[in-house]
């Protein structure tokens, strides 16, 4: 299957991905909840097959600034990962990593950048462990990078870095619901499989 081809899934075959999505996040709720000492909850994951390009209003409805953590996938899938968060979601969960309070600044400040970035890493680190042991493939991330800025521009800009300008991809919409408090982390982590790599996905679920 060609990775023009996401939108022409089966209901059998987007049950079996939103499965591994499940999975995914619970791996990546278990991670965060490690990180900050806090117990963290998921909601049940939503999968969005769009371009890349689209899913900005998805992230952030009004085009506002988001905060991007893409990285390179190689082994048995190829392609690329990214973790996505509108801003006031990447201003929480660099204070959690921090253990400080909740900064509503306009910008991500140094430390805040770094504090997200070996989050984004850890969390799709979970994500990758997930779809490895569930696929029974080995998946290797490249080392973490930061993009921060209005959601439009800023997948634009992924898009193109990454190759993925026209093709498909998934993203998976999760709510991390933090410890007692009514307060939740909503994020999305995106997969983008190279044109040969969607196949080999669907054939590892045993649905292709």
């Amino acid at each position: 299957m060609s990775i023009t081809d996401m939108q022409a899934l089966s209901e059998l075959q987007r049950d079996a991905l939103r499965e591994v999505a499940n999975i995914g996040a619970a791996h990546a709720a278990t991670a965060l909840s490690l990180m900050t000492g806090t117990k963290i909850m998921i909601s049940v994951p939503t999968i969005t097959v769009a371009p890349l390009a689209e899913l900005a209003p998805l992230i952030s409805r009004s085009n506002e600034q988001i905060a991007l953590v893409p990285m390179e996938m190689t082994g048995g899938l190829r392609g690329h990962t990214i973790l996505a968060f509108p801003l006031v979601t990447a201003h929480k969960l660099a204070s959690l990593m921090l253990t400080r309070e909740v900064s509503s600044d306009a910008t991500l400040s140094e430390l805040e950048a770094s504090a997200l970035t070996e989050a984004g890493n850890i969390l799709a680190g979970a994500y990758m462990t997930a779809l490895s042991e569930f696929m029974k493939m080995r998946l290797m991330p490249s080392p973490p990078s930061l993009a921060v800025g209005p959601a439009r521009e800023v997948l634009a800009d992924t898009a193109w870095a990454t190759g993925h300008t026209g093709g498909f991809v998934f993203c998976v919409e999760t709510e991390f619901m933090i410890g007692q408090t009514d307060g939740s982390l909503p994020g999305y982590f995106l997969l983008l499989p190279d044109a040969g790599s969607l196949g080999a996905m669907l054939a590892a679920v045993r649905v292709a």
